[in-house]
């Protein structure tokens, strides 16, 4: 006589448990997309990127870049929105806690004008008055380390115009810890508009790096040794790890009725970097606490190349 129990297909089990905390971080999301929240921040950035042994994939894959777009008289709330909607985009690179960080965003207006992107590197639209100078990076935050060139006074004694270079193409290695930024400056040097009508030399050019989007990103510290830079000038002080203060704010002196919104003046570390060849590259070690040493293993590499 067989055992009647040893015939029995055995019962599938469904793990309740598991879907019901599947469907509340889906129902978070969606909530957190589809409605604005309020400007109020948390007591310190918990914010993670799921990189290295955090990754939730081992493939690579581009990030589309965001265009910049005119954020005058909008409130925070839909600013942060946006930002909220731009992040939820990479679902696999962001851990389920992300807020926009008090430290970049909390200084902004609401309902305060911008300012203006000058006129840009990259793009043949003449058309370019209205965007608003910050919102690349509000849109781009993935968009770790950003550059932008400034390019020499047309007359002396007149402060250089800042030229805008975006990048072409965004790629990410999140299980290496590592994205790329690529950016090709032949084609902006050659699209370059000026006044005086004389071409503007690759020596000419003088580089800025923009940091903030690692600094909501809680990767707080930067340094760029000079073994991990090819076809780049450095200044000394990105040798060490320094802390990133980079943020957005309101201006009430920036020349218009009210003041602006903008983006934090130039972090003196950031500045002056020269292009010395092209094809060029720089790998941005990124830390969310101070290292030991600029050589100590970072938490993230971003690198950028120029074309």
């Amino acid at each position: 006589m067989s055992d009647a129990s040893a015939q029995k297909t055995p019962e599938r089990r469904t793990n309740y448990r598991q879907l019901f905390s599947f469907a509340v971080c889906c129902g978070m999301i969606c909530w957190i997309i589809e409605y604005p929240i309020q400007p109020v921040f948390a007591a310190a950035n918990q914010n993670t990127l799921l990189i290295g042994k955090q990754a939730l994939s081992q493939d690579s894959y581009t990030i589309p870049i965001a265009p910049p777009s005119p954020f005058g008289g909008m409130t925070v709330e839909e600013i942060l929105r946006l930002r909220v909607k731009a992040v939820w985009q990479q679902p696999l690179l962001i851990g389920i806690n992300y807020r926009p960080s008090e430290v970049v965003f909390c200084r902004l207006r609401s309902r305060s004008a911008w300012r203006e992107l000058p006129g840009d590197f990259s793009s043949t639209d003449d058309d370019v008055l209205g965007l608003s100078a910050g919102s690349e990076y509000v849109l781009n935050p993935y968009l770790l380390v950003a550059a932008t060139i400034a390019a020499p006074p047309i007359e002396p004694n007149v402060d250089a115009s800042m030229g805008q270079l975006f990048p072409s193409s965004l790629y990410w290695e999140s299980s290496q810890a590592r994205a790329t930024a690529v950016y090709d400056v032949s084609s902006s040097l050659r699209n370059t508009d000026r006044v005086d009508a004389v071409p503007v030399s690759l020596d000419q050019l003088s580089l800025q790096l923009v940091g903030m989007n690692a600094r909501d990103m809680n990767l707080n510290y930067a340094a760029v040794l000079s073994n991990d830079t090819n076809g780049v000038s450095l200044p000394q002080e990105l040798s060490e790890a320094v802390l990133i203060e980079q943020y957005l704010r309101h201006d009430p002196h920036c020349g218009e009725a009210g003041g602006c919104n903008e983006v934090s003046p130039p972090q003196k570390e950031f500045t002056g970097l020269r292009l010395t060849d092209l094809p060029a590259r720089m790998t941005i070690r990124l830390w969310s606490d101070h290292p030991e040493s600029a050589e100590a293993a970072p938490d993230m590499r971003f690198v950028l190349e120029f074309r």
